[in-house]
C-alpha cells in the first residue's frame, strides 16, 4: 500500500528522474503481507478512526510491528504512533 501511495504521488509531483531514485529506493524496502490479523486490525481503525481502506491497512501494519508511521498525510493527526511531518509548501 504504501509503495502504491508513493508511486501515485511520485507521478504527480516528482520529476521521471526523481521518481526513478525513489522507486530504486523502495526496492530495498521491507513489504509486509497483508495478512488476515493486519486486515481485521485496519478494519477496527478505519471504523474507529474513520480512516480510509488504504489509510486503515498502512496505519494498522505499522502498529502490528509496533512501528511509528511517518507521514504528511494530515488525517493522521492525533493518532496513537504517528509522527506528522506537514508538507513544505512551494
Amino acid at each position: 500500500m504504501v509503495q502504491l501511495e508513493l508511486s501515485k504521488w511520485l507521478r504527480r509531483e516528482v520529476d521521471p528522474e526523481r521518481a526513478g531514485e525513489v522507486a530504486a529506493f523502495m526496492e530495498k524496502c521491507v513489504v509486509v503481507p497483508l495478512d488476515t490479523t493486519i486486515a481485521l486490525l485496519a478494519a477496527e481503525l478505519s471504523a474507529s478512526a474513520k480512516l480510509a481502506t488504504a489509510d486503515a491497512v498502512i496505519y494498522a501494519t505499522a502498529r502490528h510491528h509496533r512501528a511509528s508511521l511517518l507521514t504528511s498525510d494530515a488525517h493522521f493527526i492525533g493518532l496513537p504512533d504517528v509522527v506528522h511531518v506537514p508538507k513544505l509548501r512551494a
